[in-house]
């Protein structure tokens, strides 16, 4: 337990979600970030599928001093979409990470229906319906402009891209073009989720062309899964600990708070034979450097 617990102070979670929300969340920001700081860990990125939170974000850094938060912008409809101009006014407001579509995106309406998660989890206000979701791909299946735009936005600003709820195809192409337009910090959302359904050699390739691999608590447990522990080990055991991130998205009422969550995730990766170091450079070393804390 005590080792546990060492790992867990001084680490980061780069997937957390808190109110407000158009789904029900266990915790508001500051209530996040205080259970956050009362485990010792050192920071959390706030994620809203419907705005930019690097606003809430620096309310929550006054509000809790002892724990950093950090935010940034899904680039959902809500939020603007695949626009350029949102990306710019996020980055020049501090946000730390630029996730793609998640319940806007056409993957995701494909899986769940729409704009929710199906059974899972339904929104106290649904968004307005879209007739057609949102990827990153044209017709030819070429990166769309504006979203080479975006790339170039953020290599500028040296902060983190990640795949939100993108098909598998959009995320190998998308992979592709961020590093040619020099994005340094790539994160690979989820991808042992049922909505994403990335096999474990398809992420060893995207780890390969340079992304980290996000493992989260939240699909080991119900309602969301979709891994058995020793098969999510295995996978961070093949692609390389270097190359991967903990992290819980947590925050749903059918879940633990999230630095619960994280606290048990590295207990579960402890007992599955990973050592202290490894966890460390997954829980702490790999999300300071997408963040840029180093």
């Amino acid at each position: 337990m005590a080792l546990c617990h060492d790992l867990l102070r001084g680490a980061i979670d780069l997937h957390t979600h808190s109110a407000p929300s158009l789904f029900p969340r266990l915790l508001d920001d500051v209530g996040l970030a205080e259970q956050a700081r009362a485990a010792g860990m050192r920071a959390v990125l706030l994620k809203a599928h419907e705005q930019e939170t690097t606003g809430r974000a620096a309310l929550v850094r006054k509000a809790v001093p002892g724990v950093e938060a950090f935010g940034g912008i899904v680039l959902n409809q809500i939020a603007g979409g695949l626009n350029p101009h949102a990306v710019d006014a996020a980055l020049k407001l501090g946000a730390r990470m630029v996730w793609m579509p998640t319940i806007s995106a056409q993957h995701h309406l494909d899986h769940y229906g729409g704009g929710h998660y199906g059974g899972a989890m339904r929104p106290k206000a649904a968004p307005r319906p879209v007739e057609r979701g949102l990827t990153v791909l044209d017709d030819h299946g070429e990166l769309r402009p504006e979203v080479g735009e975006i790339l170039g936005e953020i290599a500028e600003a040296d902060v983190c891209l990640s795949t939100g709820h993108l098909g598998l195809a959009e995320i190998r192409v998308l992979v592709r073009e961020a590093r040619r337009a020099g994005v340094r910090k790539l994160l690979i959302t989820h991808p042992d989720l049922a909505l994403s359904a990335i096999p474990p050699e398809e992420q060893k390739a995207l780890a390969d062309e340079g992304a980290l691999i996000e493992k989260d608590m939240n699909t080991l447990t119900p309602p969301w899964t979709s891994v058995g522990l020793e098969a999510l080990v295995k996978s961070i055991r093949e692609i390389g600990p270097a190359r991967c991130v903990l992290a819980t998205d947590y925050g749903q009422l059918h879940s633990p708070a999230p630095a619960e969550g994280l606290r048990v995730f590295i207990q579960l990766c402890l007992e599955q034979g990973l050592t202290a170091e490894e966890i460390r450079t997954m829980v702490a070393v790999n999300p300071a450097r997408l963040l840029g804390l180093e």
